[in-house]
């Protein structure tokens, strides 16, 4: 189990549009539908969470949905 100050770093390591579409990417939200939203392409919300996915060390949308750095 990550200590808070590791989870802190990780979190530090995303941009805000990072955050931005993975906050979103776990609150079920499609990426069209994060696309649509924020005004981007679907391939920017793919690039952006292929990159939190390594970041965070997370697989999938799941896995994202539980991350502390999220709650």
């Amino acid at each position: 189990m990550p200590t808070a100050l590791h989870v802190f770093r990780r979190m530090t390591e995303l941009t805000y549009s990072e955050r931005r579409v993975a906050t979103l990417a776990a609150c079920g939200h499609s990426n069209r539908a994060i696309a649509m939203r924020l005004h981007i392409t679907v391939s920017t919300v793919e690039q952006h969470l292929t990159r939190v996915y390594r970041k965070l060390a997370v697989a999938n949308r799941t896995e994202l949905k539980g991350h502390q750095a999220l709650v």
